[in-house]
């Protein structure tokens, strides 16, 4: 990602050695831990070099294919990439070497967007995904940005899902993929638009009702669903919400009541 010089040592090194650490910590100091639910990320599921990859669904069957060589030589969106995947693999890696007391269950998000809870100084230090939705509401970006990952998640169905993972006895060593589907950047500004809050010319028109505006993969969350009792939030829930949120936020940071 930015600012990142040195793809294994601050990104690869840190995210598998991190994963090992914490959970041979919890191995020798507390036995009476039954499970542990690791945020992994739907980028240990994507394969980045096949684009949209139209006609595919990705589920938590997939891996991401990229080898510890192109992580280490890649730009920063590879490396980050790769960091979750090696992470993941790290700890499925370690209950089956070790064989501890405690289980594990991992929880692959994408985008991950929804309702806020901030306490920021200023409307520049919000977090990735809180940004990412401001600056389509504030006139700050005038054009629909183009659309990387074509998936997300509401923050409220991320949080259940590791709560259920961790009640749920025959989660034990599964992965599951939450997501509550596909998403597009004009997807998100057509739904922006319609907050009467929200002054429209600040939202980029682009093509409104095109959808995702091209043929990409779709996404099966149906073993969250499944196994865990998932049911997800609508995209447009989801928005509203976030921008609801956001507003708020920006009325508080204004007031100085913050």
């Amino acid at each position: 990602m930015e600012g990142v010089e040195n793809n294994e040592e601050e990104l690869l090194k840190p995210a598998m050695q991190g994963t090992k650490g914490i959970l041979q910590s919890i191995q020798k100091n507390n036995p009476n831990i039954k499970r542990v639910v690791i945020t992994s990320s739907f980028a240990s599921i994507i394969d980045m070099n096949q684009g949209p990859r139209p006609g595919y669904t990705y589920s938590e069957a997939d891996w991401n294919p990229v080898t510890y060589d192109e992580a280490k030589a890649g730009d920063g969106v590879v490396a980050y990439c790769a960091s979750k995947t090696f992470a993941e693999k790290a700890a499925f890696d370690f209950v089956e070497q070790q064989n501890p007391k405690f289980s594990i269950s991992t929880i692959c998000p994408p985008m991950i967007y929804g309702p806020l809870d901030h306490a920021v100084s200023d409307m520049s230090k919000l977090n990735t995904s809180a940004a990412d939705i401001y600056r389509l509401m504030n006139g700050s970006t005038k054009e629909v940005p183009p659309t990387g990952f074509f998936a997300f998640a509401d923050v409220r169905d991320v949080a259940r899902a590791h709560r259920l993972a961790y009640e749920t006895p025959g989660a034990a060593n599964q992965r599951y993929f939450v997501t509550g589907g596909n998403f597009s950047y004009q997807m998100i500004c057509d739904i922006l638009r319609t907050v009467p809050e929200i002054e429209k010319s600040k939202v980029p028109e682009g093509k409104p009702g095109s959808g995702l505006g091209a043929e990409v993969y779709k996404v099966d969350s149906s073993k969250a669903q499944r196994e865990l009792g998932m049911t997800f939030m609508p995209l447009e829930k989801t928005v509203r919400d976030m921008a609801a949120g956001l507003l708020d936020l920006e009325k508080k940071i204004q007031s100085g009541s913050l």
